[in-house]
């Protein structure tokens, strides 16, 4: 799983479909200005990562466990592509650091949201133990909003950085 996420994330032939991909979406919305095309795209990536989180957060409260799972590494080579997406969308290059940035932050926006999933998953089987099918449901509802509030603050934070309004991160050296 590792190393097909590593080549989903880290190939560069990506970044030429990422171009198609905003150049479809500037011809299917041609009035449309930067920022609505920026707020389509998370929207877009947020459902996905939103669908990915319902789906597999449900049956794990069912059961009362959630194993790291497949969601994760979607959930981070969606953001990963959203980050490159908004990078054209904005005409910056995403250059190897921002490359590196915008990986790190696919990857500790995907744990932490799958840390809280557990949480939930956790706190659903003890506070429901003879309710699967509540359990379930909980479960699915509350991983679905995490992973999608997920995407949705990390697509909210790329594309200020990419537009040039950082107020609260602001172009800083990290390394």
């Amino acid at each position: 799983m590792y190393a097909a996420l590593a080549r989903a994330v880290l190939d560069e032939a990506k970044g030429a479909a990422v171009a198609e991909r905003v150049e479809r979406l500037k011809r299917r919305h041609p009035k449309a200005s930067r920022d609505e095309l920026a707020n389509r795209l998370i929207r877009s990536a947020a459902l996905q990562c939103g669908g990915a989180g319902l789906v597999w957060s449900g049956p794990a409260a069912f059961f009362g466990s959630m194993p790291l799972g497949p969601d994760l590494g979607f959930q981070v080579a969606v953001m990963n592509r959203l980050i490159l997406s908004l990078a054209a969308v904005y005409r910056s290059d995403a250059s190897g650091r921002d490359r590196v940035a915008g990986i790190a932050t696919g990857v500790g926006a995907g744990l932490a949201a799958d840390a809280l999933r557990r949480g939930v998953v956790a706190l659903l089987s003890r506070a429901l133990p003879k309710r699967p099918g509540a359990r379930a449901v909980a479960g699915g509802l509350a991983g679905g909003a995490l992973a999608c509030a997920t995407v949705f603050a990390i697509g909210n934070l790329a594309r200020d950085y990419f537009a040039g309004r950082n107020a609260w991160v602001g172009r800083r050296r990290f390394w």
